[in-house]
C-alpha cells in the first residue's frame, strides 16, 4: 500500500483530470439523471478516462486499483443510502395502522346548484 501512496502523491494533473472524469461520468453512467443513450455515453466515456488514466500511471496495477477502489465505493455508497432510505419504512411495518373507509356522500346531503343566469345587457354566446 505505500507504493499506491507514493503513486498517489506523484500523479500529475493530467491523470487527475482523468480521474476525475471517469468519477464523474461513472456517476452519470448509475444515475437515471440521463436518458438511456446519454447513461450509454456516460458509461463510454468513464471507459475511456480509465482506460487513459491506466495508460498515464506507472505502474498501471496501481491505476486499476484506483478505479476499483472507486467503483467499490460506489456501490457502498449506493447501499448505505438505499439502507437508509428504506430504514424508516422497516421500522414502520411493525405497527399496522387501522385505515377507516372513506365517507361516501349521499344524493340527499348534496345541496342542488342553482342555475346561473347571464348579466343584463351583455350577449350570449351561447356556448
Amino acid at each position: 500500500m505505500s507504493d499506491l501512496h507514493q503513486t498517489l502523491r506523484t500523479m500529475g494533473l493530467p491523470q487527475l483530470l482523468l480521474a476525475l472524469i471517469f468519477l464523474c461520468s461513472y456517476g452519470l453512467a448509475l444515475g437515471g439523471m440521463l436518458g438511456s443513450n446519454g447513461r450509454w455515453r456516460a458509461g463510454g466515456m468513464a471507459a475511456l478516462s480509465a482506460l487513459a488514466f491506466g495508460f498515464l500511471t506507472d505502474p498501471w496495477e496501481h491505476a486499476v486499483m484506483m478505479v476499483a477502489f472507486a467503483v467499490i465505493g460506489f456501490g457502498a455508497f449506493l447501499a448505505l443510502s438505499w439502507l437508509l432510505a428504506w430504514l424508516p419504512e422497516w421500522f414502520s411495518r411493525s405497527a399496522p395502522v387501522a385505515v377507516e373507509p372513506p365517507v361516501v356522500a349521499r344524493d340527499a346531503d348534496v345541496p342542488a346548484r342553482a342555475p346561473v343566469t347571464a348579466a343584463p345587457g351583455r350577449p350570449r354566446l351561447g356556448l
